[in-house]
């Protein structure tokens, strides 16, 4: 009997203590539940403006500080009707306290603070959403980090615009392309609508360079008028960012020069070859003029009124060349 009693004594003190022990384990794990949820906030401060050409949109700034730097993000404008909480007339009062939210399918964000007449500051806390988690997890994004989440939340990228890039042919994007992508609206329109006009196989990065340089079926179709038949992308942003345009090349054939490549054209607007110089230049006898030669003079700033002072020391039979050697030796001021 005593056996037995030791015998329970010891089950009893044994069962006790697992039961400690699991009661201990859930405390400690529902801790670092509370943790880790708690870790997954991420806060900064925001800055805001009302759109001044579009007055149902605010243009909004993210700021962030943490041990590895700070950062400062702006968002694309952000629609009056997609916060939460805030309205146009409160953004444009007298200094006002403002709560608001901006819920994106990778999560969201609760801001606090003020707007004064069209402008506002205060503080943002972002949380994200973990069923988008699930979501680009199924899509094959796995690990996307907290950092990744914000940026996703702030770009407004979502599972029916990498559906729509899927449908367009765009299956194994990275997630910082998709990031990309979303920031620059690159739509299946846009996509058709450059596939429309021969470019068939633009990789994402081409596709977001066409948009950032306003690329387009209409602009393409400008060129093309002017007299350039199927360009490659990369001539065509070099088209658009010298601002060749069909004013330009009419100068130019009021210069005599015609038929000019795009190359040629942007050469020549770089170096702000104008009619008035060529012609000027053709006035004192140098009637054969080409592209180039118009460039290496405009360079060598070999104008009229240069050719006039040499002319003026008694040096009539000169070449153009011998000219420019006059010039580079200082000789004639």
């Amino acid at each position: 009997m005593k056996i037995f009693r030791l015998f329970l004594k010891r089950f009893l003190l044994i069962g006790l203590g697992m039961l400690l022990t699991v009661t201990l384990l859930g405390l400690r794990s529902s801790n670092l539940s509370e943790v880790r949820a708690a870790q997954t906030q991420t806060t900064g401060e925001w800055t805001a403006e009302l759109n001044p050409k579009k007055t149902d949109e605010v243009q909004m700034t993210f700021h962030r500080r943490s041990e590895k730097g700070g950062f400062s993000m702006s968002s694309n404008p952000v629609s009056l009707s997609e916060l939460q909480g805030l309205t146009r007339e409160t953004i444009l009062a007298a200094k006002t306290n403002v709560n608001f939210k901006i819920v994106r399918e990778a999560g969201t964000f609760s801001c606090e603070g003020f707007f004064n007449q069209g402008r506002g500051a205060g503080f943002w806390t972002f949380t994200p959403n973990q069923g988008f988690v699930a979501a680009m997890n199924r899509q094959g994004y796995s690990n996307l980090t907290d950092e990744d989440l914000l940026r996703a939340a702030m770009r407004n990228l979502n599972q029916k615009f990498i559906e729509d890039l899927k449908s367009a042919g765009y299956n194994n994007l990275k997630f910082e392309e998709l990031l990309r992508a979303s920031s620059h609206r690159i739509t299946p329109v846009f996509i058709n609508e450059m596939r429309s006009v021969g470019f068939n196989d633009l990789t994402m990065e081409q596709l977001i360079r066409a948009k950032n340089h306003d690329i387009n079926k209409q602009y393409i179709d400008e060129v093309r008028a002017m007299g350039f038949g199927n360009q490659k992308l990369e001539s065509l942003i070099r088209f658009r960012n010298h601002n060749i345009s069909r004013e330009f090349i009419s100068s130019m054939e009021t210069a005599g020069f015609k038929n000019l490549s795009i190359e040629q054209l942007i050469r020549l607007k770089n170096h702000d070859v104008t009619p008035d110089f060529v012609n000027g230049v053709r006035a004192e006898g140098f009637t054969e003029i080409s592209p180039d030669t118009a460039i290496r003079l405009k360079n060598h700033e070999v104008d009229r009124e240069f050719i006039k002072k040499v002319k003026a020391r008694g040096m009539n039979n000169l070449t153009l060349e011998q000219i420019i050697r006059l010039r580079n030796q200082d000789i004639v001021k």
